[in-house]
């Protein structure tokens, strides 16, 4: 079994699923009418991670057809039906694609509305079914966690102590003067404004 790939999908599952379940569960402190816009971004964000699980399965899944391995056959017997369930609703996709990605776009880049391309597509209408979208994430981590633990904490391991020498290394960046650094670029722009008999300008102290 190639072990290194296994720990890639490892990886990504538990970040996927984590942050899913802690949004998921944080969301629930925040007032919707005081706080629309928060509340609808970070469920805008919710969309892409949940597609962003269902790639990584896709990943799994060649994975373990180009292993000879009971072990992972049977994982992915079990989970199938699980994603099977979240792919239902494939209004996810189109959020992600034409409201998140590329908004209003389609892949030659022709303008494509998403509340067309969204005509027909499933969507979780209820608080029932959108609880149960999350507990479907729950029981997929779950049986990741459980059915890899090894794997999984050596991986998180390895990777915490490469993502700490990261942060380290961010620290150690000087610091960019800001205005220094964006000031021609606004003179430019207020010039090119003027030459162009913009009625208006930017940034400008007056």
């Amino acid at each position: 079994m190639d072990i290194e790939k296994l720990k890639h999908t490892l990886f990504n599952v538990n970040h996927l699923c984590s942050h899913i379940e802690l949004s998921r569960s944080e969301m629930k402190k925040i007032n919707e009418n005081k706080y629309h816009h928060i509340y609808l971004d970070v469920n805008r964000l919710l969309d892409i991670y949940i597609c962003s699980l269902i790639d990584e399965f896709i990943v799994f899944e060649k994975f373990v057809n180009n292993e000879d391995n009971f072990y992972l056959s049977d994982t992915h017997y079990v989970l199938t039906p699980l994603f099977d369930y979240i792919k239902k609703f494939d209004s996810l996709r189109i959020k992600r694609n034409k409201i998140l990605g590329h908004l209003n776009r389609d892949r030659k880049k022709a303008f494509a509305p998403w509340w067309k391309e969204l005509e027909g597509k499933r969507f979780a209408t209820t608080s029932e079914e959108k609880s149960m979208i999350f507990s479907t994430i729950k029981c997929i981590h779950e049986i990741f966690r459980k059915r890899f633990s090894k794997e999984l904490d050596e991986v998180l391991h390895e990777y915490d102590l490469e993502i700490d020498e990261y942060e380290k290394y961010i620290m150690t960046v000087q610091n960019v003067d800001t205005y220094s650094d964006i000031s021609p670029i606004i003179i430019e722009v207020q010039k090119r404004m003027l030459e162009s008999d913009f009625t208006f300008t930017i940034m400008n102290k007056k």
